[in-house]
C-alpha cells in the first residue's frame, strides 16, 4: 500500500474530464451522470451519444417562439373568462416545475399559448450554457495545465484545498469529478417531454392533435437545417464552417463514414494531457493549442452581425487536421 500523498493516477486507464472549471461544471458522457468508464475511443465514435457540442454550445437562430393553438374545440370551458393578468398570477405560482405548468397547459387551449411561451423561454434561457467560457478536455494523466487556466481567480480556489503532492492538473481534474453537470438543452427539451407524458392519459387529447402539440416542445425549430453554421473559437477569432462540401454532418445525431462533425474538431482541439501514452495501445494523445479557450456555435448570419474582424476560416485546415487523426486512431 501506498503512502498518503503518493499519486496512484496512472495505476487505472486514463480517465477524460471535459468540463468548464470556471463554472464549477462538467459534462457528462453517460445517462447516469457519474462519466466514470469513459474511453477515449467511445467517447469519439459514439459521439454524439456520448458527446453533443450543440447541447453546451449552440446559440438559437432566432428568439421567435413556434407555437400554434392547440385547436382542441369544447376543451376550454370557463378557462375563456380569465383575464391574462389572472392567468400570469397563476403561471407565476407553478412554474418551478414542468409536471405542475405542463398539467396547466394540457388542460385547456386558454392556458396552452402562455405555457408554451414559457417552454420556449426556458429553451432560450438554456440553451449554449458553456458559450464564451474557458473549455477543456482533460486526460486524467496530466501533468501540467494549460498556463490561462493556472491564471484564473476560479481554479486556484478549486485546487487550494488539496494539501497532496500530487500535480496542480491532477489536483484540478479530481476536484472537477465533483462538479455539478451542466444541465444541457437535451435534458431541459426531455424534462417537457416527460411532464406531457404524464399528463397524455389524463388530458383526453386525441392521437392526431397530440403529435402536432409534441412538436411544438421540440428544440429544433431553434437551429434550422437551412442556413449555414459557424463553430467559434472566441479566443483565437477562428471558426469552422459548415458550408464545406464534404461538412454536410454538423447537425447533431447526423454522422456519416466521411462526414465531419463539430464533435470531432471539438475532441480533438480541446483535448489536453501529458506523457505516458494513451492507455496500452501506445497511441499518443498530443496537447491541443484550443484547449482552454472559449467557444460558441453560431449561424453565419449571427456572426456577420456582431462578429466584427479579424476572424480566420480555418475549415479546410481543420478537415485535414482531424481527418488525419480520425484515420491515426481508426474512426
Amino acid at each position: 500500500m501506498c503512502p498518503p500523498g503518493v499519486d496512484q493516477t496512472e495505476r487505472s486507464p486514463q480517465q477524460w474530464l471535459l468540463y468548464a472549471p470556471e463554472l464549477a461544471q462538467r459534462y457528462s458522457f453517460t445517462e447516469e451522470g457519474d462519466g466514470w468508464g469513459t474511453d477515449f475511443n467511445t467517447i469519439c465514435s459514439e459521439s454524439p451519444n456520448y458527446l453533443n457540442a450543440w447541447d453546451i454550445l449552440a446559440r438559437p437562430a432566432h428568439s421567435e417562439m413556434k407555437s400554434a393553438p392547440m385547436k382542441t374545440e369544447g376543451r376550454s370551458g370557463r378557462f375563456h373568462l380569465l383575464s391574462n393578468e389572472l392567468i400570469d398570477m397563476i403561471l407565476e405560482y407553478v412554474t418551478e416545475d414542468p409536471v405542475d405548468t405542463m398539467a396547466l397547459g394540457l388542460a385547456s387551449e386558454r392556458f396552452w399559448y402562455p405555457v408554451s411561451q414559457q417552454i420556449h423561454n426556458s429553451y432560450l434561457k438554456g440553451a449554449a450554457p458553456w458559450a464564451n467560457t474557458k473549455i477543456l478536455l482533460q486526460g486524467s494523466y496530466s501533468t501540467t495545465l494549460p498556463p490561462s487556466l493556472l491564471e484564473s481567480p476560479a481554479v486556484s480556489k478549486v485546487i487550494e484545498w488539496d494539501g497532496s503532492r500530487m500535480p496542480l492538473s491532477r489536483k484540478l481534474f479530481w476536484a472537477g469529478w465533483e462538479f455539478e453537470t451542466t444541465k444541457t438543452l437535451s435534458k431541459v427539451e426531455r424534462e417537457w417531454r416527460a411532464a406531457a407524458m404524464m399528463h397524455k392519459e389524463s388530458s383526453r387529447i386525441p392521437e392526431s392533435r397530440w403529435d402536432r402539440l409534441q412538436e411544438q416542445i421540440t428544440t429544433s425549430y431553434l437551429f434550422p437545417r437551412d442556413q449555414n453554421w459557424l463553430l467559434r473559437n472566441l479566443t483565437s477569432k477562428e471558426f469552422i464552417s459548415s458550408a464545406s462540401p464534404i461538412r454536410r454532418n454538423t447537425r447533431r445525431s447526423e454522422k456519416s463514414a466521411e462526414g465531419l462533425r463539430f464533435e470531432d474538431v471539438f475532441l480533438m482541439k480541446t483535448l489536453w494531457t501529458t506523457d505516458p501514452p494513451y492507455e496500452q495501445d501506445g497511441k499518443e494523445c498530443d496537447a491541443s493549442v484550443w484547449a482552454r479557450h472559449c467557444f460558441d456555435i453560431v449561424t453565419e448570419a449571427i456572426h456577420k452581425t456582431e462578429g466584427g474582424y479579424g476572424w480566420q476560416d480555418v475549415t479546410a485546415e481543420i478537415e485535414r487536421d482531424v481527418a488525419a487523426w480520425k484515420l491515426a486512431w481508426g474512426y
